[in-house]
């Protein structure tokens, strides 16, 4: 008989060979690219539902930081009821996100944004029935998932992403320099998986969990507030790290879980945000490069992998899937397949 969860589990660790699978396939990645990027934009638009929607807000930002076009993260839901609100006649390069082809909304307005004059589409996919609808895709090739989560397909993607940033921008020493990804990512999730498994163990009580990041780290800290609703059923809550202090706070009590993704950027103001939550009786926990010079709190993982914030986006949502995964067996719920949930939404 199938223990709960145990699907997830496997997934979970199934990231690391995704990453290598798109390594292993990046001459294919990389023409396609230069296929793309043959003419020019005004702007891209990526866009996604769920899960997808924060990989797309990730990817957004991960373009934006690497090139001058500017880009922007919409809701599939936004460019089919109002198209023209976001492409206003600009020769514009959408990149629809989904693990599988047939999620009816992303079909939609990926069809609904072809009727308008300039517009490119660019899948971000696991599933190369993505063709059928666009006019170029790239493919995260192994990220089999029978779990209703998803988890390896996310950060792949992601992965994904981040060598899309860097190949247009003409920055391929910061793709060579990730040729370690699949070991590096091995290392963090052993890390992430005993973290998460001691903090639910330390305080069965908790009962809201707040993740915080800023940067790229933002659209991570959603799917990782995504992970924790989904998976375990729990109130969660993602924020701009510098935003919680204005209001959100007043929820903070000794039953309140934060998880903070620190990045090289921010590391003063992290320090000082969770310090203060702590002293409002919070359990703190920090993933970053110098989380460990932090005073006060009560858990940490210190990045040693040397990448950057942008190179390192793919990897910073383990915790949350962890999380999610060890909520959820506290709570004896099958993680698998979470209530009213399904892998893809298929409108009738």
């Amino acid at each position: 008989m199938k223990e709960n969860s145990s699907l997830t589990y496997k997934e979970i660790y199934g990231q690391p060979a995704s990453f290598q699978a798109i390594l292993d396939t990046l001459p294919d990645i990389e023409k396609t690219l230069d296929e793309v990027f043959a003419q020019s934009y005004d702007q891209l638009i990526f866009t996604g539902c769920g899960t997808s929607l924060y990989l797309a807000q990730t990817s957004a930002y991960l373009w934006q930081a690497s090139n001058s076009v500017p880009a922007t993260a919409v809701p599939c839901s936004e460019l089919l009821f109002f198209p023209e609100n976001y492409i206003k006649g600009k020769r514009t390069l959408v990149l629809p996100i989904t693990r599988k082809s047939y999620t009816t909304e992303v079909r939609m307005a990926i069809d609904k944004v072809h009727t308008l004059p300039g517009v490119t589409s660019l899948a971000i996919t696991c599933d190369p029935d993505s063709s059928k609808y666009n006019e170029h895709f790239i493919l995260a090739p192994n990220t089999p998932e029978d779990s209703v989560i998803m988890t390896r397909s996310f950060t792949a993607m992601v992965f994904l992403a981040q060598i899309l940033a860097f190949y247009a921008a003409g920055k391929k020493d910061e793709i060579a320099a990730m040729k370690n990804y699949a070991a590096e990512a091995q290392k963090l999730l052993e890390q992430s998986d005993a973290l998460a498994k001691q903090i639910i163990a330390e305080h069965p009580n908790l009962n809201l969990f707040i993740t915080l990041g800023q940067g790229a780290y933002y659209g991570v800290g959603n799917e990782c507030m995504n992970k924790m609703k989904e998976m375990g059923i729990s109130n969660s809550e993602a924020y701009y790290s510098m935003e919680y202090r204005h209001g959100p706070m007043s929820l903070v009590d000794e039953n309140t879980l934060l998880v903070l993704l620190s990045n090289e950027h921010t590391e003063e103001t992290d320090a000082s945000l969770m310090s203060q939550m702590k002293s409002f009786g919070g359990v703190t926990a920090a993933i970053g490069p110098n989380v460990d010079k932090m005073a006060d709190l009560d858990y940490t993982i210190k990045t040693e992998n040397g990448y950057t914030e942008l190179q390192a986006a793919a990897l910073m949502g383990f915790i949350g899937q962890f999380l999610g995964y060890y909520i959820s067996l506290a709570k004896n719920i099958d993680a698998d397949s979470p209530r009213h949930l399904t892998q893809a939404i298929v409108l009738k």
